[in-house]
């Protein structure tokens, strides 16, 4: 007769718990029955549910609340969404999970008949039966033929693209009610947990899905113009074929990568020449504010913008709050001692609008340069002053902040919020978080540029996120223009760079998973070499070789 082998599991409580060898992390999670944990790490890993513990481990929680318990939810949340709407009107309606929106997940349908409140109303009531019956998410490996074969009956073509590049023979896909799909990271172990969420409608074809941010499901704020930026990129690269991961690695296969980058670059300086030419009609406009979150392009783009000016016979200067931080010691500091550079606060304001003032006025300005190192304002530039006829350009993280320019009348300024918009997914289910795009700069730009490691990088994302949800993104309404900085191309161009760096994170660090699930979409891109992209490039910025720099 077999002895069933027992097995000890420690958690990082103190907890124990012993189980039968082959016991699955389902049946953990079931046992520890609390609502906020929605995963497990084993032995510093986290694995799907459906993963058998055969030895002793050590286990951690994953919450809700955690940056990639966040993740988790979110993704089995789509899942849940996607198969409601198929149980309520079948094959024929089509679920594109689109890009982030505020801060939610916005999405599209494929119905014939204008979308309302009324559908948004079946598919919430729909979703809530599911989250209730508790239904079972299982993680099944496929041959990658065979998930090729499944797709192919559903005709997501897309998604044959991607597995007609992959280089894996096995496929982890998910089935939920009988349904299966995959997404590129783990998912719960069950609906149950799933249960917090909100729809709104947003056009006669598009829904907001929200999750719980910080355990509060938000409500919408609306930002037509970020909505606006997004669909106006989509639309270009749609019209050249373009939506998804696939069709960017068949353009490299075929050999058409360079036009491909080429037309993308004409996108972007599209948005140049027509601030260029409103400046040029809009005499009144004295300085231009260039703002938004790490890593969204805006040296680059205040520098390019001062070549279009210029080329239209407008002189300008272009200044950087950076050099405006407060010294070291006056820095304010986080709940946990730390400093807090992502805040307007940060900002030695007073002398920023003093010097504003002056250099509007025409007055010479000695102008401060930012050490880094010191912590410390060096005063070693020559005085500058703002010539009759020239405009200012101003960029920073705050730039469009009242008090950063509040010295200056609203008709003599422009506003300009810029990031980049990424309307390229995985396939029609996986969408790539604009947040994910500025991660893979700010990774390799942190290594390149200031001899950061991946590990000082994603540990200090996470704040600086936390920062910018509070003091960055909520000033994009004050916008006059946004722009997208997106490149439909980078992240083929970044790969080779992020992943090494991304590969030295060890599995006992707390940013492993977040290192893992970069890696898994990663990949799924083709390579695209370094240098192919131009000198003038808002991607030279994080890649290093810059024209600006």
């Amino acid at each position: 007769m077999e002895v069933t082998k027992e097995i000890s599991l420690i958690f990082e409580d103190a907890n124990d718990m012993v189980v039968s060898s082959g016991t699955t992390v389902r049946e953990v999670l079931n046992k520890i029955n609390d609502g906020e944990v929605i995963a497990l790490r084993i032995n510093g890993e986290a694995v799907p549910a459906d993963f058998e513990i055969v030895e002793d481990c050590y286990v951690n929680y994953i919450k809700v609340s955690d940056r990639i318990g966040q993740k988790i939810y979110m993704k089995g949340l789509e899942y849940v969404y996607i198969n409601a709407i198929k149980d309520l009107f079948g094959d024929k309606v089509k679920v594109y999970i689109k890009h982030s929106l505020d801060k939610g997940i916005y999405t599209e349908l494929s119905m014939k008949k204008d979308i309302d409140k009324s559908v948004v109303s079946l598919i919430k009531k729909r979703m809530k039966e599911m989250c209730d019956n508790d239904l079972p998410i299982r993680a099944i490996n496929v041959s990658r033929d065979d998930a090729y074969e499944y797709v192919q009956d559903l005709g997501e073509t897309e998604k044959m693209l991607n597995y007609t590049y992959m280089t894996n023979d096995s496929v982890t896909m998910y089935e939920l009610d009988d349904e299966y799909n995959y997404f590129y990271y783990i998912l719960p172990a069950s609906t149950k947990i799933l249960s917090r969420f909100d729809l709104t409608l947003i056009s006669n074809k598009g829904i907001l899905l929200s999750y719980p941010v910080d355990n509060i499901v938000p409500k919408y704020n609306p930002t037509p113009k970020v909505l606006e930026a997004f669909k106006d990129y989509e639309n270009k690269l749609a019209n050249m074929g373009v939506k998804y991961a696939g069709d960017l690695n068949k353009i490299i296969v075929d050999g058409k990568i360079d036009d491909f980058i080429q037309t993308n670059e004409i996108i972007y300086n599209q948005n140049m020449e027509n601030i260029a030419g409103y400046v040029a009609n809009n005499k009144n406009i004295k300085a231009i504010f260039i703002s938004g979150p790490s890593s969204s392009g805006k040296t680059t783009t205040s520098k390019k913008l001062a070549l279009y000016l210029k080329s239209l016979g407008i002189s300008s200067l272009v200044i950087s709050t950076d050099d405006y931080f407060l010294n070291r010691k006056e820095t304010p500091r986080k709940a946990d001692g730390s400093y807090e550079f992502e805040i307007v606060d940060a900002i030695d304001v007073k002398l920023f609008n003093d010097h504003l003032k002056k250099l509007l006025n025409h007055e010479e300005v000695v102008m401060p340069t930012y050490n880094f190192i010191t912590g410390e304002k060096e005063y070693k530039n020559k005085p500058t002053t703002l010539n009759r006829g020239q405009v200012l350009i101003v960029e920073g993280l705050h730039a469009i902040n009242e008090k950063i320019n509040k010295v200056i009348d609203k008709k003599n300024k422009l506003k300009i919020y810029i990031s980049p918009f990424t309307p390229v997914g995985l396939d029609r289910h996986n969408h790539i978080s604009t947040t994910d795009v500025r991660l893979l700069r700010r990774l390799v730009r942190d290594y390149n540029h200031r001899g950061y490691s991946a590990e000082a990088t994603l540990n200090n994302w996470a704040g600086m996120r936390k920062s910018e949800e509070d003091y960055v993104f909520p000033y994009q309404r004050q916008a006059d223009v946004i722009i997208n900085t997106s490149l439909a191309y980078e992240i083929g161009v970044l790969r080779p760079y992020a992943e090494p760096l991304l590969f030295s994170i060890s599995k006992d660090s707390e940013n492993y998973e977040e290192a893992i699930r970069i890696l898994k979409f990663l990949k799924i891109f083709l390579v695209i070499p370094s240098e192919k992209v131009p000198s003038v490039s808002v991607l030279r910025e994080f890649i290093g070789d810059s024209y600006f720099e």
